[in-house]
């Protein structure tokens, strides 16, 4: 058996005479992950398959080749959907109206991490030990007041407003920071945990608890698929139905162990017996004169040791650590007399992007940065699989590769909190640039020689008889000691 297992099925159910539904399914990258979809065009208008197919076929071409984290990723491809879609929609009037909905996801099971992506009322569950897991919201007018318990799932069942969608894909032109377009998130996938995506055709037939029973049942996928579509169409059909299942076939045992957890050999006790292999050397413990010369030596030696780092810790207690930095970026800027070991010094790209793929699977999404200089020809961005970028305790400097470039050192593009701390911007064009309604936090962050140190994007029509309100915190620093 396959550590991953993967089914679809789609049917045009009951009641259409086409289908207008489609999905993906498929492993990607490696055996262990998987490119899941389930795309409903949006019926009542011309077109709607036309827009499923152009969903599916750019998602899939979005996702080829890893060049991000997957949640980005997916975001990204589902932005690039919609304008694709959208973008037919322009060039063909027959077509001005087509849309879809849809559920999108990459689940790896080395990972043990499932990333989602959802615009509309299809959906995603997680079933795990007997218990179904709702995933995502819908976005229609009875789906949010049965998410808000509002609405019973009986009542949302056989609501007469149920179809009518508040988000879909393809009508408007989008990018990856609109606030009010898709939903997206991460979780765990653990061995023996099981997914199910579907559209509305399924959910709006049969129950919840109903897909338990049969999910209960431990048949193979494809016995499921079945299963599920007969007893939709059994319980009236009334629209496409299609439904992706995909399940974690790992064993809990072998799944990675986190370095924080690993287990270490114990040191010896002491009443285990001494092995060596090499003679004990008596005359070691001799009562010589000139040994206890030598003792005293290496004491005073210590001591002389201890008090040099004692006038250190005092020197560095009186100076605050900005002073240092600064010192520190005012030798970078002569970058015509470093030395090239100097420069090597920096991480190299590879080891960055080695660091950023550490932070995106890490569960504080954490960027640690331990070098004293980074020297970047790319924005380091904070995307929803980073939140946050530290640097060492001594402060981090970021600068240019290059002094002409005009990229920020800096990008947000996450939703929510993004932070920064102990990190000094040297010599960029603008030093933050956020583009989402993500809330800045710094803390111990210093520009230095920066054009714009923040940049927000504002789209010319994203407020309407609004007012903008920009507010710098900036909590007051902890009292200085008094300097002697």
């Amino acid at each position: 058996m396959t550590s991953l297992s993967i089914s679809g099925q789609t049917d045009v159910g009951q009641r259409r005479k086409d289908n207008q539904d489609t999905f993906v399914c498929s492993t990607i990258w490696s055996a262990s992950s998987a490119l899941l979809a389930v795309i409903d065009g949006v019926g009542g208008y011309a077109g709607g398959d036309r827009a499923a197919a152009i969903a599916k076929e750019s998602i899939e071409r979005y996702m080829v080749t890893p060049t991000g984290d997957p949640l980005s990723m997916l975001r990204e491809a589902v932005v690039f959907a919609n304008n694709q879609i959208n973008e037919q929609r322009q060039q063909d009037r027959r077509l001005g109206q087509m849309c879809c909905v849809l559920t999108t996801a990459v689940a790896d099971v080395e990972l043990g991490k499932l990333y989602f992506v959802h615009v509309g009322d299809t959906r995603l569950y997680r079933y795990r030990q007997g218990t179904l897991d709702k995933l995502t919201y819908d976005h229609s007018l009875v789906g949010v007041r049965e998410d808000a318990n509002e609405l019973t799932e009986a009542e949302a069942m056989s609501h007469p407003r149920r179809n009518e969608i508040l988000r879909e894909v393809g009508s408007t032109v989008h990018r990856v920071d609109d606030p009010d377009f898709l939903e997206s998130g991460e979780t765990d996938f653990l061995p023996g945990d099981q997914l199910l995506l579907c559209s509305d055709g399924l959910t709006d037939m049969i129950t919840q608890a109903q897909i338990v029973a049969i999910l209960n049942q431990q048949q193979p996928l494809e016995k499921q698929l079945e299963d599920l579509i007969h007893l939709a169409n059994e319980q009236g059909g009334n629209d496409n139905i299609t439904v992706v299942l995909a399940k974690n076939n790992t064993s809990a045992t072998n799944r990675p162990v986190p370095a924080a957890s690993a287990k270490l050999d114990p040191a010896p006790t002491t009443n285990q017996p001494l092995t060596s292999t090499e003679p004990l050397a008596y005359g070691d413990f001799s009562d010589k004169p000139q040994a206890r010369k030598s003792n005293l030596g290496a004491l005073w030696f210590a001591l002389g040791f201890i008090l040099a780092g004692v006038i250190a810790a005092v020197v560095w207690y009186q100076y605050p650590p900005f002073e240092q930095a600064d010192i520190a970026t005012d030798s970078l800027d002569k970058a015509g007399n470093q030395s090239d070991s100097t420069r090597l010094a920096a991480p190299g790209a590879s080891q960055l992007d080695s660091l950023l793929q550490t932070a995106y699977r890490s569960k504080d999404h954490q960027l640690l940065l331990a070098d004293d200089t980074i020297r970047l020809s790319q924005p380091l961005v904070l995307s929803d699989s980073l939140q946050t970028i530290l640097g060492n305790g001594k402060l981090t400097v970021l600068m240019p590769v290059d002094t002409a470039q005009t990229q920020p050192a800096v990008r947000i593009s996450r939703h929510g909190s993004a932070n920064l701390e102990n990190i000094v911007i040297h010599n960029f064009k603008t030093g933050i640039e956020t583009t989402s309604d993500a809330t800045l936090r710094l803390s111990n962050v210093y520009f230095k020689r920066v054009g714009q140190p923040i940049l927000t994007a504002i789209r010319q029509d994203t407020f309407r008889n609004s007012v903008v309100a920009v507010s710098i915190q900036n909590p007051p620093a902890p009292s200085q000691p008094t300097r002697r």
